[in-house]
């Protein structure tokens, strides 16, 4: 059987919590997916901004890491998302 898409895994982890870090969608997705490395990092971070930007998401926390040089955020599916998700099937 196929995998669920991305977009679609980020979607359903993330309406499963309160929130999660950026870090931790990229971890599990990393983890479910079998990737690795800083690409596959930075491709969850780009696939968030993108779900972010649609009204898929809301940050709902920012910080910077000064380790990493990098801003985190935390995100959240938004009533728009949810609704979406139950019209796509997600839910």
């Amino acid at each position: 059987m196929a995998k669920m898409h991305i977009k679609g895994f980020i979607l359903q982890q993330i309406a499963r919590t309160d929130g999660m870090w950026d870090s931790e969608i990229a971890e599990a997705v990393c983890r479910a997916y079998d990737k690795v490395g800083p690409y596959w990092v930075g491709t969850v971070r780009v696939t968030l901004t993108d779900l972010y930007s649609g009204g898929l998401l809301t940050s709902i926390e920012e910080k910077f890491d000064a380790a990493d040089d990098k801003m985190h955020f935390r995100f959240r599916v938004s009533d728009f998302g949810r609704r979406r998700m139950a019209d796509t099937g997600l839910l």
